[in-house]
């Protein structure tokens, strides 16, 4: 099983598919399962090269509904190795506002030592391995800090970033659907 992780898509805004059309593209792209997970743009998907349905349904979805952004592509089974790794557990603050996992492609790794903080100490980049780093984010004043943007201009890839506790509950989800 896999998940995709569309960047810049919320089901049912101007830009973006309805879950329906989303589930569809994404089965006629030659999905044998899809089911699309909260309205962040997170799917679980079964197929047998997850890759190409997914290309297979990117243009379907700019028809449909305007959406040429990234979609990145991951085993699930990576989401579980890596949260039991106990990351976020060893980095426990008061200041925390959300842990945060980003997944990102193109361009080049990070060349940070981790654990890195941003200029605006409101990023912690905890682990970056493979694509997907692991922060934690604070909220000094009214907006939060933001590992998509650090990890796009430390690769000149592009990002796309879940709390914690979205992952979570896809991990719960995915396992009732299996």
């Amino acid at each position: 099983m896999h998940v995709v992780f569309y960047r810049n898509l919320n089901l049912g805004h101007a830009g973006s598919p309805n879950r329906e059309q989303l589930e569809g593209a994404l089965e006629r792209g030659g999905a044998l399962r899809v089911r699309s997970f909260q309205t962040n743009g997170t799917v679980l998907l079964e197929a047998d090269a997850p890759e190409r349905v997914v290309a297979a349904a990117a243009g379907e979805l700019g028809s449909l509904a305007g959406y040429d952004d990234a979609a990145i592509v991951r085993p699930l089974a990576d989401l579980e190795e890596l949260l039991a790794l106990g990351v976020f557990e060893k980095h426990q603050s008061p200041r925390t506002y959300r842990e945060t996992v980003t997944f990102f492609q193109g361009g080049k790794e990070p060349s940070w030592s981790t654990p890195w903080t941003n200029s605006k100490d409101d990023v912690d980049v905890l682990h970056v391995g493979d694509g997907i780093a692991l922060s934690l984010i604070r909220k000094p004043r009214n907006s939060a800090g933001s590992p998509t943007f650090e990890l796009e201009r430390a690769t000149g890839g592009v990002a796309t970033t879940r709390t914690r506790g979205s992952i979570d509950r896809l991990l719960n989800a995915a396992a009732k659907w299996k």
